[in-house]
């Protein structure tokens, strides 16, 4: 072989191993800033006014059905004549009938409603001639309740009264119905009102099939 297929070839550097108490600490690169926290802290007062919004609205709608309070609706739905005797004489009419009353109460509220005592009065042209006392009681949330009672009209009530002998000949009388019931109502346990129910009615009586006709309440 000649010479230079005896030249020494260079060697590779060695590897260079760092020591092995160092720690290895890797590298990081910084990222960009997000933009999403950007548009987070853009619209995040836009998401609390809507919240607020939606509540409020939630608020006043609860406060306007519930916390509002209304008179319950009492009413005469049916009279029927039990008893019915009487004499058209021009000199001295005279009148002596029972009638049974139903009579309903609703309450429109969300709360219990709890009224006093009163009385139930029928009066014809203005005279009472038939008085029934009504309980006190309650009626419970979004109720109806019945009311059922009989009233007298007495003879002593009608005697002398005006217009009495002529309507008799004309076999109808016109009567009036009326009550008034004074409570309060509780209103989700906390709220309480003062609420007033009036039951104001008119009918007329055939004096010959002894029936109640037109019943009518205002």
């Amino acid at each position: 072989m000649s010479a230079e297929n005896h030249q020494t070839r260079p060697l590779a550097p060695p590897k260079i191993y760092g020591r092995s108490d160092e720690e290895l600490v890797p590298v990081f690169k910084p990222r960009p800033p997000s933009s999403s926290r950007g548009r987070c802290s853009s619209k995040c007062p836009v998401y609390f006014l809507a919240v607020v919004v939606v509540l409020a609205a939630i608020a006043l709608v609860f406060s306007m059905i519930v916390l509002r309070p209304a008179n319950p609706e009492f009413a005469l739905r049916d009279v029927s004549v039990k008893f019915l005797n009487y004499t058209s004489d021009d000199q001295a009419p005279w009148l002596s009938a029972r009638l049974a009353v139903r009579a309903t109460l609703k309450n429109p509220n969300f709360g219990p409603f709890e009224f006093k005592s009163s009385n139930l009065t029928v009066s014809y042209y203005g005279t009472v001639v038939g008085e029934k006392a009504l309980g006190d009681g309650t009626v419970w949330s979004r109720e109806t309740r019945h009311v059922d009672v009989t009233v007298a009209v007495g003879p002593s009530r009608v005697a002398y009264l005006k217009n009495l002998s002529s309507d008799m000949g004309g076999k109808v009388l016109e009567l009036t119905s009326y009550a008034k019931l004074s409570g309060r109502v509780h209103l989700i346990k906390i709220v309480k009102r003062r609420l007033t129910s009036v039951l104001n009615c008119t009918m007329s009586v055939g004096l010959s099939n002894r029936r109640v006709q037109d019943l009518k309440c205002r």
